[in-house]
C-alpha cells in the first residue's frame, strides 16, 4: 500500500482495475444519452411513416371522387366508404391483399404502426376523413362561367358538374407512447406525453365534362346506345339544327359532298368539302380510360 496516498497499487490511476472502472462509467454515461437518442430516432421514423401514409390517403380520397360516377350529379362518393378504404389500403400492411369492400381491421398489421413496447402506435379509428367536400372555383372568371353554365344546363346536360373542386383532408392521431406496463417513458420526454395530429389536404379540380368518348362514328353519326356523357350527346342539344332532326344535316352534308367532288372548289375554298359532316364533334383529347370505340366503317 502506498502510505503517502492511502491506496493500494492496483487502485492507482492508470492501473488495469482503474481503467476498467473508468470504462464502465463512460459506458453508463453514454447509454444514458445514446439509448433515448436511438429510441427517439426510431420513433421519429415511425412518425414520418404515418405522415407519408396520411398524405397518400388524402390524395387517394380526392382522386376517388374525381373518377366516381356520382360526381356527374355533383355528388361525392360515400364518405364512410371512402374513409374505410383509406384505413384498409393506405394504413394496412404492404403484404396484405387489396380486396374490394374489405372491412376496417381491429388493429393495423403494419409493423411501423406498432411501438417497440408492442403497443399500437396508431389505431384504425384514429384515422379520419375529416374534410370531404366539393366546391366551385373561387375565381371571378369561373363564377362568371358558372352563370352561363346554369343557363346552358337548361338546354341539355352541359355542364354536367358546375363545381368540380374536390377537397379531401385526412387526419391521423397516434397514441401516446407508453411502456409495457402502461407508464409514460420519461426518457422520451416530451414525446411520451405529446398528442400529435398528422394531417394532409389535397385539392383537385375534377373533370367537369366527365368525358365518355366521342359518341359518334367516323361519319359523324351518333352511335346507338352511347352514354349520355359522350361529347356528341353533350354538345348536340346545343346545336340549333338538332331541333329539326338529322334530315337537315343529311341534306346539307350531301350538298357539301357534291361541291367537294368538283376539283377547283377545294382549291378555291376550304379543302375537304367532300368529307365535311355538319355537326361532327371530333374530340381530339379524351382520357384513355373513358374512350368509347368508334364504329368501324365497313
Amino acid at each position: 500500500m502506498d502510505a503517502k496516498h492511502g491506496m493500494t497499487r492496483r487502485h492507482r490511476p492508470g492501473s488495469r482495475q482503474w481503467q476498467r472502472g473508468q470504462s464502465l462509467i463512460e459506458m453508463a454515461v453514454a447509454c444514458i444519452v445514446l439509448v433515448p437518442l436511438a429510441a427517439g430516432i426510431m420513433l421519429l421514423g415511425q412518425y414520418i411513416h404515418v405522415k407519408q401514409q396520411t398524405q397518400a390517403a388524402a390524395r387517394q380520397a380526392a382522386w376517388a371522387a374525381t373518377v366516381d360516377r356520382s360526381l356527374i350529379g355533383e355528388q361525392l362518393p360515400s364518405h364512410g366508404r371512402v374513409e374505410q378504404n383509406l384505413r384498409v389500403r393506405q394504413y394496412g400492411d404492404s403484404k396484405d391483399t387489396l380486396r374490394s369492400g374489405a372491412n376496417t381491421p381491429g388493429r393495423f398489421n403494419d409493423a411501423m404502426l406498432t411501438t417497440f413496447a408492442g403497443n399500437e402506435l396508431l389505431k384504425p379509428n384514429a384515422v379520419t376523413l375529416q374534410v370531404y367536400k366539393q366546391d366551385s372555383s373561387p375565381g371571378y372568371l369561373d363564377k362568371g362561367l358558372a352563370i352561363i353554365g346554369k343557363a346552358t344546363k337548361s338546354l341539355g346536360n352541359l355542364p354536367p358538374n358546375t363545381k368540380g373542386l374536390v377537397t379531401a383532408e385526412v387526419h391521423a392521431r397516434p397514441e401516446v407512447i407508453l411502456g409495457r406496463d402502461g407508464s409514460p417513458l420519461a426518457y422520451l420526454d416530451p414525446l411520451d406525453t405529446m398528442k400529435l395530429d398528422f394531417s394532409s389536404r389535397t385539392v383537385l379540380l375534377a373533370d367537369a365534362w366527365d368525358a365518355a368518348g366521342g359518341g359518334e362514328d367516323r361519319d359523324g353519326k351518333g352511335i346507338s346506345g352511347a352514354s349520355n356523357r359522350t361529347v356528341r350527346n353533350v354538345i348536340r342539344p346545343l346545336v340549333p339544327t338538332s331541333l329539326v332532326g338529322d334530315k337537315f344535316d343529311d341534306v346539307t352534308n350531301n350538298v357539301m359532298h357534291l361541291l367537294g367532288s368538283i376539283p377547283f372548289v377545294n382549291d378555291i375554298f376550304t379543302p375537304g368539302f367532300n368529307e365535311f359532316e355538319l355537326g361532327k364533334m371530333a374530340p381530339d383529347v379524351v382520357p384513355s380510360d373513358k374512350l368509347v370505340k368508334y364504329a368501324d366503317k365497313r
